[in-house]
């Protein structure tokens, strides 16, 4: 796991120190690279904000005469919407899919690409690594943002949600990644995946693969590696060598 070193800021944030040589120890192990897709390959919500998707899957809901408890009314994570819809009956949990994959269709073109993205998927496609996109995202929208940046060539694989997918199948559990190993016909212990949310990390320790922690933002460095990130970057570019 990573060295949990700590280094204080003048803003009194504590930052985990990062070690270069874990990640492309990491890496060298690796024959399959595994990659979350809102986050390391791109911010799909950038252009059509996650709180504003929350809301109008909210609103789908209401003619249905379902009451929504508050923390659901104030949330603002679209997948939380979708997980208390699957709780609230069948007939729910498919009119927020349904609404949810049309926004996210809308939001993967409008979806900003995280720096050095694109050049790392180039870069360990081009060493022979196979790749694949884990994702609880839909599968449709995934597919539309790699095809329109011209990267769907370097995935072998998408793991993602799927119409009217259980959602308690999700991240973390171990669904998504189990079944893009069984797709990669690959080993766990050859393959690392990369993710910037600590329910990735957990997910990958449950399917025993190795996690690569992207902290997007400060915050993320110290809880990404709690969680048991073998190693954590805060720039996709530290996975080129």
């Amino acid at each position: 796991m990573v060295r949990i070193d700590l280094e204080h800021h003048q803003s009194g944030v504590q930052r985990v120190t990062h070690c270069p040589a874990d990640v492309q120890r990491l890496l060298a192990d690796a024959t399959h690279v595994l990659f979350d897709f809102d986050g390391p390959i791109c911010s799909i919500f950038a252009g059509l904000p996650a709180p504003t998707v929350a809301a109008a899957l909210r609103d789908y809901i209401g003619p249905l005469g379902i009451d929504l408890p508050g923390h659901i009314m104030s949330e603002s994570d679209p997948l939380e919407i979708l997980r208390h819809a699957a709780s609230a009956g069948p007939m729910v949990a498919e009119t927020v899919e349904a609404g949810l994959r049309g926004l996210e269709l809308q939001a993967a073109l409008r979806a900003a690409p995280t720096p050095h993205a694109d050049a790392a998927i180039h870069q360990l496609h081009t060493s022979g690594r196979r790749l694949a996109v884990v994702s609880n995202n839909s599968d449709a929208a995934i597919k539309v943002y790699i095809d329109h940046r011209d990267l769907s060539g370097y995935f072998a694989a998408i793991s993602a949600r799927t119409l009217f997918q259980d959602p308690a199948l999700l991240k973390p559990h171990v669904h998504l990644i189990i079944e893009a190993i069984k797709r990669l016909d690959a080993a766990p212990s050859r393959c690392v995946l990369i993710g910037d949310s600590v329910t990735d990390i957990q997910a990958a320790i449950k399917a025993g693969v190795p996690g690569i922690g992207y902290a997007n933002t400060p915050a993320k460095e110290y809880s990404l590696a709690e969680a048991g990130a073998h190693a954590v970057i805060n720039d996709m570019a530290q996975l080129i060598p």
